[in-house]
């Protein structure tokens, strides 16, 4: 995951919520865990109502990254499950269904202060 840090973590970020955004992801939140996670600094979540919703948010933001030479990140899941995830070093990416973002509540585990970013 060298090559992926060499790029700031801001930059990353900006990236990724453009991405997102422009392929209307719901609820897009940033949240920042550096303080209390050794092994992440931040953690993004959004959701999409439908599998090819996710397919298409999941496809721009690797799109955007390799168009920026963001290089040796894969994508863990698979859309039917509902819940996608980039690992990119310091930076996680969790896509989810609207029905398992409700169930499994991810923002909840790291508490409304570590939220730097919602859309």
């Amino acid at each position: 995951m060298g090559t992926v840090r060499k790029k700031k973590a801001p930059d990353l970020l900006e990236l990724i919520a453009q991405a997102a955004e422009e392929k209307q992801a719901n609820d897009l939140k940033i949240l920042d865990v550096s303080k209390t996670s050794p092994v992440v600094d931040f953690i993004v979540i959004g959701s999409g109502d439908s599998e090819p919703q996710l397919r298409a948010i999941a496809k721009e933001i690797d799109a955007r990254l390799r168009k920026n030479d963001v290089k040796n990140f894969r994508w863990e899941g698979v859309h039917s499950s509902g819940w996608l995830v980039l690992d990119l070093g310091n930076i996680v990416v969790h896509l989810l269904k609207e029905e398992e973002r409700e169930y499994y509540r991810l923002e909840e585990l790291w508490g409304k202060e570590a939220i730097v970013y919602h859309y």
